[in-house]
């Protein structure tokens, strides 16, 4: 009887400790499962709440551009910041965002033609820029490597043999790229080179005019090829209050040599406006936090409406 009673304690002890692991593990998945689904509806969210600043950015757009020969510059509505603001009182739903002009920035499709060739005004522009925020010219070589259209290296430059060499091996595009991120692809190029050259370069079609009204003062003096605002952004920064600056004339006007801005004009274009840009939209829904980059193109037509379309989305840059 007492053999029969220890292992009938036994049997319940494994019993009760079976039962609990089991309702652990259930308790773990159902936690689980529920979490996920908050997740997946704060993502849903978080979408619905980027389209929203989307909407905004867009509006902010056509009425800067409404008026035929308007210049954009950064002191106009469409360029200050939203936010951080609650959505609705007590919700815990917040946005922030900001629009960048994209072509207040290098375009580094511009540094091949058309046809697939090197652009030397672009390809020095470049070098001049590259210099101006600290880094190495050769890298511009390997960029046009990495975009033109044939396989053999430019004089310090990288083709298919280097890439394909590497571990796991990849091969150059050798076409118009959609994101200046792919400097990272480049070989020894890494994650600090970029960071100090991504907020002067973009990806766009090529031929997109570059806006000298907010074109950065590095930029400027690489496409000057001179010194004068790299060292004074301050000078230039009081020069734009509230207005465009440099204008077309009188960025023509520093060049000494106008066949140079002849040759400048030819190959990379330059304006007083824009219709390219980038919407950064940052949500946050009680713990999590989202990201939402959007690339937006004003098009206008003549006799039509005049939209914003929203040409690309992702999570990161």
């Amino acid at each position: 009887m007492r053999r029969q009673r220890g292992v009938a304690l036994l049997t319940a002890v494994i019993v009760v400790a079976l039962a609990t692991v089991l309702a652990a593990a259930i308790a773990f998945d159902t936690t689980l499962v529920a979490r996920r689904g908050a997740g997946a509806t704060a993502l849903d969210e978080a979408l619905l709440l980027g389209g929203g600043t989307e909407a905004i950015a867009a509006y902010a757009i056509r009425e800067q551009l409404r008026q035929p020969g308007s210049s954009v510059h950064a002191d106009q509505l469409w360029a200050q910041p939203i936010g951080p603001v609650e959505v609705e009182e007590g919700s815990g739903r917040f946005i922030e965002a900001r629009l960048f002009d994209l072509q207040g920035r290098f375009n580094l499709n511009d540094l091949v033609d058309r046809a697939g060739s090197r652009n030397e005004v672009a390809v020095q522009v470049f070098e001049r820029l590259l210099q101006n925020v600290g880094l190495e010219p050769i890298w511009a070589e390997q960029m046009v490597d990495w975009l033109d259209a044939d396989d053999q290296p430019q004089p310090g430059g990288a083709e298919d043999a280097v890439y394909s060499s590497a571990t796991p091996g990849y091969r150059p595009p050798n076409r118009a790229i959609t994101s200046p991120s792919e400097l990272l692809a480049l070989r020894d190029f890494g994650a600090e080179r970029y960071a100090r050259i991504a907020p002067f370069v973009t990806a766009l079609p090529r031929g997109t005019p570059i806006n000298l009204c907010t074109a950065s003062a590095a930029l400027l003096d690489a496409l000057s090829a001179q010194q004068q605002w790299t060292a004074a952004p301050e000078a230039l920064e009081r020069n734009r209050a509230g207005k465009c600056f440099p204008s077309v004339s009188v960025f023509q006007a520093s060049f000494s040599d106008p066949q140079a801005y002849s040759r400048l004009t030819q190959a990379l274009a330059v304006a007083e406006s824009s219709t390219w840009f980038s919407l950064r939209s940052f949500i946050s829904i009680g713990t999590a936090e989202f990201a939402l980059y959007s690339l937006l193109h004003y098009e206008g037509t003549a006799g039509g409406t005049p939209r914003v379309r929203t040409v690309q989305r992702g999570f990161t840059e």
